[in-house]
Order: structure tokens, then sequence, then C-alpha cells
């Protein structure tokens, strides 16, 4: 009895875990690194669910600023932390252009910006990052053990500042995926 009492519990965690990972408005589903002749690419596929409070938000005509946060840590051992030797913070701000009517994507680090037809649009063209450069090629050491961490999710920074008023919006805008950690070996 105790063995299925065990299971019983066991099996509910696991479906609150995962109905909780899928209520979850950014969930990064899988990151790899590929190593090419002209350096280290990343791949993502991240899951955007965007809570009604934000859509009604961009609705209203706030801009919506979102990151993509990667860390290269290289592994030292047992006894020592691991060393972090990249950091990126890609930044982007979502804006309805009624002039268009688009959905305008700028990419705060490049300048580019982008134009789709509607928020789930953008959205889903924000949710695959395909051969992003990341490392230079010389940037890893063949054998060394590396981690490799990727969240994604509002960007907090540049959040306009209404929304970050606690007396305007009683939902949390303080959101973002947990990291998606996976180790890498050149």
């Amino acid at each position: 009895m105790t063995v299925l009492r065990a299971s019983m519990l066991a099996l509910l965690l696991l479906s609150a875990t995962q109905a909780r990972a899928e209520d979850a408005p950014f969930d990064v589903r899988h990151a790899s690194l590929q190593r090419q002749d002209s350096g280290y690419f990343l791949n993502a596929l991240i899951d955007i669910r965007l809570p009604d409070y934000i859509q009604q938000a961009f609705d209203q005509g706030f801009d919506l600023p979102l990151i993509l946060e990667v860390e290269v840590l290289r592994q030292r051992g047992w006894w020592l932390w691991d060393k972090r030797l990249f950091r990126l913070q890609q930044r982007f701000r979502l804006r309805y252009r009624s002039f268009y009517d688009a959905v305008r994507v700028l990419d705060l680090k490049t300048g580019e910006h982008r134009y789709y037809d509607d928020l789930g649009e953008a959205l889903a063209a924000l949710s695959v990052v395909f051969n992003y450069p990341l490392l230079k090629p010389d940037d890893l050491e063949p054998g060394a053990r590396y981690r490799l961490r990727l969240r994604f999710g509002i960007d907090q920074a540049e959040l306009p500042v209404p929304l970050k008023s606690s007396s305007l919006w009683q939902n949390d805008w303080n959101l973002s995926s947990d990291w998606f950690e996976w180790a890498y070996q050149p």
C-alpha cells in the first residue's frame, strides 16, 4: 500500500510541475551550441504565452520590452565556482505601429527592426533562435568543460514607468523563464 501511495504522490507532483511549466509565460524548450568554421552559434526554441494583462497593456499602446540572456561558464572542478566567460543580454522592444497597422520588433543592440502583422506573429518569430553568432572560434578551449545558461523574459530595465508602478497594475511584470542549462565540451 505504501508503494502505491508513493507512486501516486510522485505522479501528482509530476503533473503539478508540468502544469506549472505550461502556465509559465516563458519557457525555454531547447537550446544548443553548434561549432562552425566562423565560431559558435546558438540555437534555441522558446515557448512564449503572454498573460492577458500583458497583452491588454500592449493593446493599449505600451511597448513590450523583452530580453534574451545567455551565459557561458567554464567548469573548474567541484571545489571552485564556475568562471563566467561570457554574458549576452539581447534586448528587444515590441511596439504597435498604427501607421503601418503592424507590430515592430526592434533589436536594441543592432537597431534593426522587422514588422509583423500582429503580436502573435512577432512572438512566434522571437521564439526561434537560429544560428545566432555567440562566440569566436578560439573563445573556447578544446577539451575544457563548459556550462551554458539561457533564459528569456520581460526586460525590467526597459519597462515603461506606468507599468512598473504596482498601484496601476495589479499583476506581476517580473516574468522570465527559468534558466535552461546544458553542458558543452568542444
